[in-house]
């Protein structure tokens, strides 16, 4: 995880409430295994930044290496860009 940030926010909370670290990816075609690894098991929330349109998109899952393989996956985003154009 050598090219990965972790932030850790201060924020008080319940004894009984459980936070966990976010976690950023800045070079995802390098770190898709260590992605998936990190995530094994996990369900979170996400976002996705482009760098070029700053534009972003916030999802979450249920299993986030799953959701991840879908989006690493061009057969996945050719059906997905299908759906929009027709």
């Amino acid at each position: 995880m050598k090219n990965t940030i972790i932030l850790h926010k201060n924020i008080s909370k319940p004894e009984n409430l459980i936070i966990n670290p976010l976690v950023l990816y800045s070079k995802l075609t390098l770190e898709v295994k260590i992605i998936f690894k990190d995530n094994k098991g996990k369900s979170g929330i996400y976002r996705w930044n482009n760098l070029i349109t700053r534009a972003s998109y916030i999802g979450s899952a249920i299993d986030l290496t799953r959701r991840f393989r879908d989006y690493f996956s061009l057969v996945f985003l050719k059906k997905k860009l299908l759906k929009i154009i027709v």
